[in-house]
């Protein structure tokens, strides 16, 4: 797991989020790596503040812990577009909407799981 803290992260729907990305090693020398093309965003359940760092649910994007908010909505539809658990293809279509290069967010996190696997 890779991660870091952000104090302005962007938000979508007023709400923190994280990516789930899924990757498979089959061989380390040379080093092989498939990447699922889809995973998951993961949401907190109350809206962002930078204060009241007390709350979970609204800096934490953890299921184990939001599941137990009376916020948290599970999959509303098929595509997982909607809910506190979205599919990153509907996170990548929110971006574009927003005029993210989503292209070049991808490049981005491939190349951080790559180095990130070869450190290891």
């Amino acid at each position: 797991m890779v991660q870091k803290y952000l104090n302005k992260p962007h938000l979508i729907d007023e709400f923190k989020y994280d990516f789930r990305v899924y990757v498979l090693v089959t061989n380390v020398q040379p080093l092989r790596i498939f990447w699922y093309k889809d995973g998951l965003a993961r949401f907190a359940t109350e809206k962002y503040k930078l204060k009241n760092f007390n709350n979970p649910f609204i800096h934490l994007t953890n299921y184990a812990i939001n599941k137990d908010n009376e916020n948290f909505c599970s999959d509303e539809n098929k595509d997982a577009t909607t809910g506190h658990k979205r599919s990153l293809k509907a996170i990548y279509q929110q971006l574009q909407r927003e005029g993210f290069d989503v292209e070049n967010i991808k490049k981005k996190m491939r190349d951080i799981i790559v180095k990130t696997l070869i450190s290891i």
